[in-house]
């Protein structure tokens, strides 16, 4: 009896760890909370995010990297597709994009916000790595000054060179040893 109950264990066990993770679920957004503001990441540097109803776009900026966020917030929960450029020597850009998510925190022993997230490759939003963020109180965001800039053309016929097996040629290691996850991207 006790062998069959251990299989079952077993079997049940192996079923739930190929679901994947549990879904997200929003909460209630702290009071007068917005996604809007200019943050500091420790992993990904400067960001500027500006949210209009449940629209958020952003962009983020460190060292050579670059990058543009866009999504769709439901109360504390901003899940989001980004699009990420690395400055090579050949000053051909590489693109790699993913999808991620934050969740909107405020401490309430120092009243300061706090993003806190993860992002993933492609279609996946958490395997990637953490992502943290802490708002400024200083500066309003400026995503037409600010971060990688829209071209009117001309570049265009790159980003189809841009295949989905190059992730790996991103592991070149952080720089900055600021944590795990921020090798790829």
């Amino acid at each position: 009896m006790r062998s069959a109950l251990a299989v079952c264990i077993v079997v049940v066990g192996l079923v739930g760890c190929s679901s994947g993770p549990p879904p997200l679920v929003a909460g209630p957004m702290p009071e007068n909370g917005t996604f809007t503001g200019v943050y500091h990441s420790p992993q990904y540097g400067e960001m500027h995010m500006v949210q209009n109803g449940n629209a958020v776009v952003g962009k983020y900026e460190k060292d050579e990297r670059s990058g543009k966020i866009q999504g769709e917030a439901s109360g504390d929960l901003l899940q989001f597709e980004w699009t990420e450029y690395k400055a090579l020597v050949s000053n051909r850009p590489q693109e790699t994009r993913g999808h991620g998510y934050f969740r909107y925190m405020i401490d309430a022993s120092n009243d300061e916000t706090t993003l806190k997230g993860r992002w993933g490759l492609d279609e996946d939003n958490t395997a990637g790595g953490e992502w943290t963020a802490y708002k400024t109180k200083k500066g309003e965001p400026d995503l037409e000054n600010f971060g990688p800039q829209d071209s009117a053309g001309g570049e265009s016929g790159d980003e189809g060179e841009s295949s989905d097996g190059e992730s790996g040629d991103s592991s070149e290691g952080s720089s900055d040893g600021s944590g795990e996850g921020d090798d790829i991207f």
